[in-house]
């Protein structure tokens, strides 16, 4: 649904339901952020959130200890192999395998730098 209201009130309703939470896994850092704010208003700072994009917002989460981690689906590296695919398609030369998984990169507070660019500015 990636609908941020939503998850807000679904990490009421975890919290309710499990007061000794530890992690959750959110769909995308916009709901992340709206589940941070619900878990940090019901007193459940401790609550750890993983998600997912690796935007310049999440990233600062993550340093910052809002987001234990991020995994970074950067839409660049998304779109770069999909342009050099069609490329090669198109040209006369060795075809492209088919694409079965683009890189993704867990982000934590050890490896902020290693994170790609998720979408140029």
């Amino acid at each position: 649904m990636f609908n941020p209201v939503k998850a807000q009130d679904v990490a009421d309703s975890m919290i309710q339901a499990h007061p000794d939470l530890d992690y959750v896994f959110v769909a995308n850092e916009a709901m992340a952020f709206a589940a941070r704010r619900t878990f940090d208003a019901a007193g459940a700072r401790d609550v750890r959130i993983v998600t997912e994009n690796g935007t310049d917002e999440g990233l600062a989460a993550v340093q910052d200890g809002r987001f234990a981690a991020t995994v970074a689906n950067s839409p660049k590296v998304i779109g770069e192999t999909a342009v050099r695919n069609t490329v090669a398609l198109l040209g006369d030369g060795d075809k492209p395998k088919k694409v079965t998984e683009i890189p993704l990169t867990l982000i934590t507070g050890e490896n902020l730098a290693d994170a790609p660019q998720y979408c140029p500015g």
